[in-house]
């Protein structure tokens, strides 16, 4: 199960709330277990809503296109106990004829999706499926991020006793502890980020150009399941500039392979970075990589339960200055992970969010220099009250010499 049912019971209950529209891609998926193409693929006008209730909050409603509803079946398959469906739009699937029998699966498709008229539109199913959940002139939280304005701005209109509150912060809040589940799929994520790693790395020799080893990551991550979301990978200098397309740059000598690498794996993100040198890398990117992998250490085994974003960012800030990089500086040195590549805390100065047990930290030192390119490394680990935190990588973090 994804739902932290407990943490999310308990603040539905401080703040008075009898239901909750999910809206947003990661919440929808996060109660009703698909990655809706609606929001992905439509981002400005596509509208998915997975509807729960105080007391039965891992059993949604879904609120979807009726071309998309045989996603649910996605979820239902994935053990995630829809409640019921509500569709609006026009969508044709046809038959069967000539005395066809359906399967099981094809009849719940056909059910929910032909044999029901649909809603004119994401506004009337919506307003549907709160009357049909009894939500109707109680206390509802919005996922406002996810909410076209139209919507918005209808519900009140057509619920005028109900009350609706702005909830993206609640969900978000929520979605900070993970749960087993959840930290399972992170794990299998970083899993499937680090052979793919090791595949790219497997093809480096000289001459081989950046654009090949990101292919041969990309088609690694396929392959395993996985979708690769950003494959940042340069050679030497080029690494300044790390959010540029791979180029047709050739691996020379002495060149350090730049990794900073962003996967979704159902549902849920890896994001690593590594730096990799064909034979011996300069002086200067050795010292001022092991400065970057110091001050992460060092944030990883001296964060505690109860500190703030703000305070782990100072004591990885100092400690990657005073082994060996006084000059080091940056905006922020991490953030949470989950359905989220970014999710609180975000490690920087004077961020007051609390880092709680069960919270998923991705801590990163990246540094990036004209003229020597970009050294970085960042994990993921799991924080524990005791302190023993869980690294969810396994590769090597030091920077690798690779054969020439």
């Amino acid at each position: 199960m994804l739902v932290n049912v407990r943490r999310l019971q308990a603040k539905m209950d401080e703040q008075g709330l009898d239901g909750i529209v999910a809206a947003t891609l990661p919440n929808v998926h996060y109660f009703a277990g698909f990655w809706s193409l609606a929001l992905s693929g439509f981002p400005y006008e596509g509208q998915c809503y997975a509807v729960i209730s105080r007391d039965e909050p891992t059993q949604p409603v879904v609120v979807s296109s009726t071309v998309e509803l045989d996603q649910v079946q996605d979820g239902i398959a994935a053990g995630f106990p829809i409640k019921e469906t509500v569709n609006f739009g026009t969508f044709y699937r046809e038959g069967p004829f000539d005395g066809v029998q359906l399967s099981a699966e094809e009849q719940f498709l056909k059910t929910i999706s032909m044999d029901r008229d649909p809603h004119r539109g994401p506004l009337q199913g919506l307003v549907a499926a709160l009357q049909q959940m009894g939500l109707a002139g109680k206390k509802v939280g919005l996922d406002d991020l996810g909410l076209r304005r139209d919507v918005l701005e209808g519900l009140q209109e057509k619920l005028p006793g109900t009350e609706f509150v702005k909830s993206s912060a609640l969900l978000r809040w929520v979605r900070k502890v993970k749960t087993p589940e959840e930290i399972r799929r992170l794990r299998e994520a970083v899993k499937i980020t680090e052979r793919a790693i090791l595949a790219a790395t497997a093809i480096a020799r000289r001459g081989v150009t950046e654009y090949e080893l990101g292919r041969e990551f990309e088609r690694s991550i396929v392959t395993q399941g996985g979708r690769p979301q950003f494959s940042l990978i340069r050679f030497g200098r080029n690494a300044v500039a790390g959010q540029r397309e791979h180029s047709r740059t050739e691996l020379q000598n002495g060149d350090v392979i730049w990794f900073d690498t962003g996967v979704l794996y159902n549902g849920y993100w890896s994001d690593i970075a590594r730096g990799f040198s064909l034979g011996e890398p300069s002086k200067r990117a050795s010292q001022i990589y092991e400065a970057m992998l110091v001050g992460e250490e060092s944030g990883i085994t001296q964060a505690r339960v109860g500190m703030t974003g703000g305070d782990l960012f100072d004591i990885t800030m100092e400690a990657t200055r005073a082994a060996g990089a006084p000059h080091y500086r940056r905006h922020h040195l991490g953030h949470g992970i989950g359905s989220e590549v970014y999710e609180a805390p975000l490690l920087a100065p004077g961020n007051t969010d609390l880092i709680e047990a069960g919270s998923v930290i991705n801590i990163e030192t990246p540094y990036y220099e004209f003229g020597l390119g970009g050294l970085h490394v960042e994990d993921p680990f799991v924080v524990h009250e005791d302190g023993n935190h869980e690294l969810l990588t396994t590769l090597p973090r030091s920077l690798q010499v690779l054969p020439v």
